[in-house]
């Protein structure tokens, strides 16, 4: 990845939680950035083509770049520092405060708002930076499923929709 796909990657995951849970149009990210929407949009292509983990809605504007998501899912997010937003699945929200204080720079902590897949019991799990985790449900144990995928054969257009 070339500096400006760096750049890119890094605003709209920083960016997501602080529009307000709405997509993030390229000419959101040029403006901030100071590029030109096409080469934006030209950016998003090659991150998305490549799964570099950046996924747009049918209108083009970013939509989930891990570990955070706009649409509306089962895990809600709150930050500490007041941010709410999505995940677009149990291991991006136990992520969520490790990729985001690296790029802040700062400490962080997750509220993660979900359910229990087995029993469908509320399930309310704060994580901080460093993926220590407690839940404020008595008796919670909460697991994380990750799936093995073999990445070099991997042929899906996205891993959202295709995983």
């Amino acid at each position: 990845m070339t500096p400006r796909h760096h750049a890119v990657r890094n605003f709209v995951v920083l960016e997501l939680p602080r529009n307000h849970g709405r997509p993030l149009s390229p000419a959101q990210i040029g403006a901030a950035l100071h590029l030109n929407p096409r080469e934006v949009i030209e950016l998003l292509d090659d991150l998305e083509k490549h799964l570099f983990f950046l996924v747009r809605d049918d209108r083009g504007n970013v939509s989930w770049a891990f570990p955070v998501a706009s649409d509306r899912t089962p895990h809600r997010l709150r930050f500490s520092t007041g941010e709410r937003i999505y995940a677009a699945c149990g291991e991006d929200s136990i992520a969520a405060p490790f990729v985001q204080s690296r790029l802040r720079k700062q400490p962080l902590e997750v509220e993660v708002e979900t359910s229990c897949a087995h029993c469908g019991q509320a399930m309310h799990i704060l994580v901080d930076e460093r993926l220590r985790w407690r839940t404020r449900e008595r008796g919670a144990d909460p697991r994380v499923f990750l799936p093995k995928i073999d990445w070099a054969a991997f042929r899906g257009k996205n891993i959202i929709d295709d995983y």
